[in-house]
């Protein structure tokens, strides 16, 4: 890395807020080896880009066979881990929605979310047809020519 004793230059791009991070990041991967500062911001670029996605469903709401009440745990390498949170950030999804996704696809052969598109239409189109149901009808008893 550059010569961390060395005062950051403001950058006339950034806002006031933006440039006091850029200086507290520096400060805080001072020491660190060129290959190991880039793991870190990384590893905080994929926290960060999912950190604005919201889950699909929380907690306790049901989806296509019921309520979600089972967590799915596990242990991988942080390699793994890190091309997983990738992956999930550029699929635009929060990581437990792209391990839900996995799961549901080696299972059932579709991912949640293709499950949930699904049933939404599934149930848009059932709520059109019962629309159609609705709508008066001409009969004998309505004045018109009924059978």
């Amino acid at each position: 890395m550059a010569d961390s004793s060395a005062r950051i230059k403001q950058l006339s791009h950034l806002s006031k807020a933006q440039n006091a991070a850029l200086g507290a990041v520096m400060n805080a991967l001072k020491g660190l080896s060129p290959e190991d500062a880039q793991e870190v911001l990384d590893h905080a670029i994929g926290h960060l880009a999912t950190d604005d996605q919201t889950p699909m469903f929380a907690r306790g709401i049901a989806g296509p066979f019921g309520k979600l009440d089972t967590p799915a745990k596990t242990w991988i390498d942080s390699r793994t881990d890190e091309l997983f949170r990738q992956k999930a950030a550029a699929r635009r999804q929060d990581v437990s929605g792209a391990q839900r996704d996995c799961i549901y696809a080696w299972v059932h052969g579709k991912t949640y979310t293709v499950m949930v598109a699904e049933k939404a239409l599934h149930d848009a189109n059932a709520m059109d047809i019962r629309e159609q149901m609705a709508v008066p009808f001409e009969g004998s008893e309505f004045g018109g020519r009924g059978r």
